[in-house]
């Protein structure tokens, strides 16, 4: 019974014509791709139709922009997570960000803060004042492989570790 009663609120919210009022709820949140509220509509029981209209005025309105989305995404996981290029590659994607639009921001991100800058960050976070020699190699390879984790190359890894004092095996 509950099951029918949901279908049912589904489409009369869908046949209620309330799709911008949803999305502008959503909006009122965070910033949004297009594709992240595509899906939310649709899940909410909104017409496929309606959905696309709904879109197309939000983004006349300018209030959906999917470049600006991602360059503020790519932004904020730069400078607030330290993430590499692969996450955040793989979080823009995962957004539905168009993968031109992706690599665009990631470039201006990248020139904002680079990689190899943001690796010698993340070490001084998780080093907490220690030096990389004075780790057991255990320790190292634990500490690259969650480097590794937050999105960044293994040559990058590693050429900033023996720039730090380094690897002296692999």
């Amino acid at each position: 019974m509950c099951k029918t009663a949901n279908r049912n609120d589904r489409k009369r919210k869908a046949s209620s014509g309330k799709a911008t009022e949803t999305a502008l709820r959503f909006l009122a949140i965070r910033d949004h791709s297009r594709e992240e509220l595509k899906r939310k509509l649709l899940t909410k029981g909104f017409a496929q139709a309606e959905v696309k209209a709904t879109l197309g005025e939000l983004e006349a309105r300018l209030m959906v922009d999917d470049f600006r989305y991602a360059r503020r995404l790519a932004f904020s996981l730069v400078r607030e997570k330290l993430l590499g290029p692969q996450r955040i590659s793989r979080q823009l994607y995962h957004k539905g960000i168009p993968a031109d639009l992706a690599k665009e921001a990631m470039n201006q991100a990248e020139a904002d803060l680079p990689v190899k800058e943001r690796l010698q960050e993340l070490l001084r976070i998780k080093l907490k004042g220690r030096l990389l020699e004075q780790m057991t190699p255990r320790e190292k390879r634990q500490l690259a492989n969650a480097i590794f984790q937050r999105g960044f190359l293994w040559e990058d890894i590693l050429q900033t570790f023996q720039e730090s004092g380094g690897f002296t095996e692999e």
